[in-house]
């Protein structure tokens, strides 16, 4: 793992400037006029061909290597094993109350992945504890979950009460030295899908009360970060030159393959209508840089593209002229966003290989404090992209 670590972190050092810039910002990157080959190929994919494409990062390396060699190394680098998963009793069908379909899914891969449990557990960030009830009524042990928001608690300590589960949550907020109280030596710590600074803060509680295993997996890693600039965890990612931002570490996690077909078109609408404003502000200010505009209602969309535009000057404090030919701009924001989908794959490229140097990070870090390690894929990325289990025991 270090090794491929090294390897990663000399990846994303050398090609940083490629990775690090955004063609939605930065409407010709300037990998643009060394690849020229890469842009010829992008421009002739299909709308179709962009989407498989920025769901799968494995089928991306491949199809962009013959343009991008480094992709064929990256793809050789983020190939990790899948779960030897066992397979779980059939059990009754009521810990799934109130669990979406999905989140069913993810629950049994995780749960089959994570094998025989034998000791307490304890769920970090439990939410409604559907994770630890489901594991605590295939193994007969008792759970604890620790949950911030008191309406969840509530309603997850009613489900297990309803289920008879020898389970409870207890509200706590898992950055505070009240939730490190809480572990000891003779648990194993669950967390499925706890974000960035949430997770940092299990692994330092585990290794401080040397909880007995750990099994995660981790996401959204620019989540309640206690620094704008990451923290690396091991020592060996210390010593790197790669600072990551809270933009670098969101590039790890830039998938939406599980969205709704309906929220993709929204979202893609709603690109198209800023990058057409970005070319409308650019001419309006005389100034050829990018403008950054917050997060903007879909609901918008039901308007027009001049009203749209309207609002975002005023965010900005920007006066239009009543000139502007509006629906020039509209269709040149149609270019732009045919343009920017395919490039942006230039940059999902390394989408992986950063979330790996995430993950790899926690994993050196965990070995470094005794801890016996494995790194696998507990479930198909389309059925989470965030699919990396991070399974630690105590030596």
């Amino acid at each position: 793992m270090q090794t491929t670590f090294v390897k990663l972190d000399n990846i994303l050092t050398q090609y940083a400037d490629i990775w690090r810039t955004s063609p939605f910002s930065t409407p010709k990157p300037s990998w643009l006029d060394s690849h020229p080959k890469l842009q010829e190929w992008l421009l002739t994919l299909s709308d179709e061909d962009v989407d498989r494409l920025q769901g799968d990062d494995n089928l991306l390396c491949q199809q962009i290597a013959a343009y991008f060699p480094v992709a064929q190394e990256i793809y050789s680098l983020i190939q990790l094993p899948f779960s030897n998963g066992r397979t779980l009793a059939e059990r009754s069908y009521a810990w799934q109350r109130d669990v979406p379909g999905r989140k069913v899914e993810q629950i049994e891969a995780f749960a089959a992945a994570t094998g025989e449990v034998t000791s307490p557990l304890i769920e970090w960030c439990s939410g409604k504890l559907h994770l630890g009830r489901y594991l605590a009524e295939q193994f007969n042990v008792p759970v604890l979950g620790l949950e911030i928001n008191s309406s969840l608690v509530q309603q997850a300590n009613q489900l297990a009460l309803r289920m008879k589960s020898d389970a409870r949550v207890e509200q706590c907020d898992v950055l505070s030295v009240e939730a490190e109280h809480k572990l000891n030596d003779q648990q194993h710590a669950i967390a499925l899908h706890a974000c960035g600074g949430l997770h940092v803060s299990l692994l330092h509680g585990c290794v401080e009360k040397r909880v007995q295993r750990i099994t995660l997996s981790p996401c959204c890693y620019h989540r309640f970060n206690q620094s704008a600039i990451y923290q690396p965890l091991s020592s060996i990612a210390k010593g790197s030159g790669l600072q990551l931002d809270e933009d670098d570490l969101r590039s790890a996690v830039r998938q939406s393959n599980t969205a709704a077909e309906r929220e993709r078109t929204k979202r893609k609408a709603l690109q198209r209508w800023r990058l057409g404003f970005d070319l409308l502000q650019r001419d309006v200010r005389g100034v050829d840089e990018y403008l950054p505009v917050p997060s903007l209602s879909v609901k918008l969309l039901e308007t027009n593209f001049r009203h749209f535009c309207q609002h975002a000057a005023g965010i900005k404090g920007l006066t239009l002229p009543n000139d502007l030919d509006f629906d020039d701009y509209e269709i040149e924001g149609e270019r732009r966003f045919f343009e920017y989908a395919r490039y942006e794959l230039v940059r999902m490229t390394f989408r992986r290989a950063l979330e790996c140097w995430l993950v790899l990070d926690r994993v050196m870090y965990l070995e470094e404090c005794g801890y016996q390690c494995s790194l696998s894929q507990f479930c198909a990325a389309e059925l989470t992209p965030r699919n990396l289990l991070i399974d630690a025991i105590q030596r």
